[in-house]
């Protein structure tokens, strides 16, 4: 959208996890990881990202929700496409957000919104469905061998270095389960088909009384009815997977 304004050269300032993700994005020119090391040359123009949609006059009517803009790398695909387990059905699965633990605010939130590995026990005995662990973080991740073992996801993250090795491994998947995480926005971006279970109360971004999302249209929201209550939410996750 800046390149049809008349720019002529577009640089994304990023994370350093995100870096290789972000030079997939079309009309991307440079992409800066923000690591610390060497300076960004002069530009005429800068914005900070999520500006942007002020800048463009975007409006709920306009949001440009052409999926996919992400993409992972083929040979990425293909190494991990080798490493996963066979199955019909290849169902990716994020039960917890990263706790922020030194800001209080976003660790409120982060508690309302992620829930114990040992929830998805039902869902993950779904018969003809293999189960892949997308999950990250230190106290999150272990819960994995708190499930039996006949339940456990599979679990490739320990050589996952960024965004772009998830993306290759969504890539391979079916269907993303996740709670309101950086995986929501990861799988919308690649167009794959996404269930987002999200809090009451919910991040404004996913609106308000509709199960769809103007951002990603392979998304569907999972919507908790009561505050802290998410066993009506994978009810009916377990439902619809039953049915597809």
């Amino acid at each position: 959208m800046l390149k049809a304004l008349g720019a002529a050269q577009v640089s994304v300032a990023c994370a350093p996890a995100l870096a290789r993700l972000f030079e997939t994005l079309a009309g991307a020119d440079r992409v800066i990881p923000l690591n610390g090391e060497g300076r960004i040359e002069g530009h005429d123009y800068w914005c900070l990202t999520m500006s942007l949609p002020m800048r463009f006059g975007t409006t709920l009517a306009t949001i440009p929700a052409r999926a996919p803009y992400l993409h992972a790398r083929d040979d990425e695909v293909q190494a991990w496409r080798a490493r996963l387990p066979a199955g019909a059905l290849k169902v990716g699965l994020v039960w917890a957000g990263h706790p922020r633990e030194d800001q209080a605010a976003s660790n409120a939130i982060d508690q309302r919104r992620s829930l114990d590995a040992r929830s998805f026990a039902p869902l993950l005995r779904t018969p003809g469905v293999t189960f892949v662990s997308l999950q990250l973080g230190a106290t999150t991740r272990p819960q994995i061998a708190d499930l039996p073992a006949e339940a456990r996801p599979f679990d490739p993250m320990d050589d996952v270095r960024d965004f772009a090795d998830t993306a290759a491994i969504v890539a391979n998947l079916d269907l993303v389960i996740t709670v309101d995480t950086s995986m929501a926005h990861l799988a919308g971006a690649l167009g794959k088909p996404v269930w987002v279970l999200s809090r009451y109360a919910a991040c404004w971004r996913w609106l308000t009384d509709r199960d769809d999302s103007p951002w990603y249209p392979t998304a569907r929201i999972f919507r908790q009815n009561t505050r802290d209550a998410w066993g009506d939410v994978l009810q009916r996750v377990e439902q619809a997977i039953l049915a597809i």
